[in-house]
């Protein structure tokens, strides 16, 4: 029996074709649960959305070689329980940069205008009443805070420039910053107008903004977070939003997704939610689907990964 690649259904059709091409028999299912993923000594690859996939679900294909994440984050993969078994983890760095920069920007706008308050405010007393007594601050000439500046966060501040915002960047290592320079946290904290998070979550990263750094914030501030949600303490910020420590917030990601009915996040005037799309234009997915093929194709060939993050 040929060897298998389980992919998601809905993947582009550029990766199938890519890993048909190659010899390999695609199996396509929602990756929704652990009977998603039922053993099978045929499977070599996984191209792998948001599941989170640990030791346990690996020990179900001992043949498996490759997972390569449809995305940037990897935080759903059990690095440590792949290393053990000798199994690569990829990921797709730039592939979906311009549309979640381009997102971040849409959310710096949305929330800093409060522009869906206003749209609510059509229909909806309370949001009209609180429109009428917030106004929103513009994007052009403010102090844009950058946390991570790798393919998102540089994309973000090349789309800024034409704003003419100064762009404050924190980095693990020091970056080129032609609209801008580089910071420490706490002066991102204090100073920037806009507080824009493009991080993964890591255990250096989790609840990196938390109360002490609301405490920091300008209370005009608008905090932007298209990385990953355990980067922000979600309590924290709901009480900084309450509380008039911060203007707004503008989320494409939240502490736990799918994000909840009930979080109440979705009930605050001064915050704009999305369900974690920034990545999902079509350029971007197919541009990730194909990347993420190569990189399996890469490691079952022998030549190993093309973007290993383990």
């Amino acid at each position: 029996m040929a060897e298998k690649v389980l992919v998601f259904n809905g993947i582009s059709d550029v990766a199938i074709s890519k890993l048909k091409e190659a010899g390999y028999q695609v199996e396509s299912n929602d990756q929704a649960s652990d009977d998603d993923f039922a053993a099978d000594e045929n499977v070599v690859g996984i191209l792998l959305m948001m599941y989170p996939i640990t030791g346990e679900i690996m020990d179900r294909f001992p043949n498996l070689k490759v997972i390569a994440r449809h995305g940037v984050g990897y935080d759903n993969v059990d690095l440590e329980a792949a290393k053990e078994r000798n199994i690569v983890v990829a990921n797709t760095p730039g592939a979906n940069a311009t549309a979640v920069a381009e997102t971040a920007v849409t959310l710096m706008m949305m929330a800093g205008r409060l522009f869906d308050t206003d749209k609510r405010g059509i229909t909806d007393k309370k949001a009209q009443a609180y429109a009428m007594t917030h106004r929103g601050i513009q994007v052009s000439k403010k102090t844009v805070g950058i946390l991570g500046f790798g393919h998102i966060g540089k994309t973000v501040a090349q789309l800024l420039s034409g704003f003419g915002v100064e762009v404050l960047a924190y980095a693990r290592h020091d970056k080129d910053v032609p609209n801008g320079r580089m910071a420490s946290l706490d002066e991102i904290f204090e100073k920037a107008d806009y507080v824009v998070s493009t991080l993964p979550a890591t255990p250096a990263t989790t609840k990196m903004i938390d109360a002490a750094a609301f405490d920091k914030m300008k209370e005009s501030a608008v905090l932007v977070n298209v990385g990953r949600g355990p980067v922000v303490d979600e309590a924290a910020l709901i009480d900084a939003l309450k509380a008039g420590k911060i203007a707004a917030a503008g989320l494409d990601v939240v502490e736990s997704e799918p994000i909840s009915p009930e979080n109440e996040l979705l009930a605050l005037e001064n915050t704009y939610v999305l369900p974690h799309v920034a990545g999902g234009s079509i350029e971007a997915f197919t541009s990730i689907a194909s990347t993420a093929a190569d990189d399996i194709l890469s490691v079952l060939s022998g030549k190993g990964a093309i973007n290993q993050v383990n």
